[in-house]
Formats: C-alpha cells, structure tokens, sequence
C-alpha cells in the first residue's frame, strides 16, 4: 500500500496485512498509527500525513508469508461467556481466505454448525446445547 502524495510519501509504500474493513461512502483502510506512519518517506514526512487525517492510497494484493508459522486457531481472549465461543485465525499464508468455519464433533461423527464470521478474522459460534 502505498500513499499517493509525492512529496511525503515513500514511493515503495508499506506492506500491511488488511483484517478488517470500515464502512463509509469510499472504500476505508483503518489503519494503526504506527502502520500508517510506515506509509511516510521519512518521521518529518510521517508527521505531516498525520495532520491529513485521510490519504487517497493505492495497493495491491499481495500473497502473505508467515515463515515459521502455521495456520493457528486461537480461542479469542473474550469468549467467556459460556454460550459463546469466539475463535481467532491467525497466520493464514496465501492468497487464500478463510471463507467458512465449522465444528466437528467427535462423538457424533458430524458438524455440529457453521461458525459466523463476526469481523477480523473471528469466528463465533453460538452454543445452545452439547
């Protein structure tokens, strides 16, 4: 990704992995401080686009590398309540996404639902009853 402002913006961009999106009349990038600053030629250049606020970009998507990692399914810090479970999918390589989730149980040899994605890439499930 990259900014479209000549005089601040680096000419490679920044590579930045996209999890979410916000909705808005345009199509939105929300990014963090401190990849936004990465879209800066340099921290005088960083700054000065921190006083736009909003930047026209243009990006490419690109293939993710994970090196070291596999696909990682991690029960998400906020499912607590015990009707709910909430899974994050971390690492995923590719030009693929994770499109669907379900659940497999193993004494019923069948799935027990579909999982709904709810933003990033969390998935929830909401359980009724094993």
């Amino acid at each position: 990704m990259r900014c479209k402002i000549p005089e601040l913006c680096d000419e490679n961009g920044a590579y930045v992995v996209v999890t979410d999106f916000g909705v808005g009349d345009r199509t939105d990038f929300i990014m963090s401080p401190r990849g936004y600053s990465k879209l800066g030629k340099n921290g005088d250049a960083s700054a000065e686009l921190f006083k736009y606020g909003v930047v026209d970009i243009e990006y490419k998507r690109i293939p993710c590398k994970y090196n070291g990692y596999n696909i990682l399914f991690k029960v998400h810090e906020r499912s607590k309540n015990p009707h709910y479970l909430a899974i994050l999918i971390l690492y995923v390589g590719g030009t693929n996404d994770v499109t669907a989730v379900q659940l497999w149980q193993v004494y019923l040899y069948s799935f027990v639902v579909n999982m709904k994605l709810i933003y990033d890439e969390s998935y929830l499930l909401r359980l009724l009853s094993w």
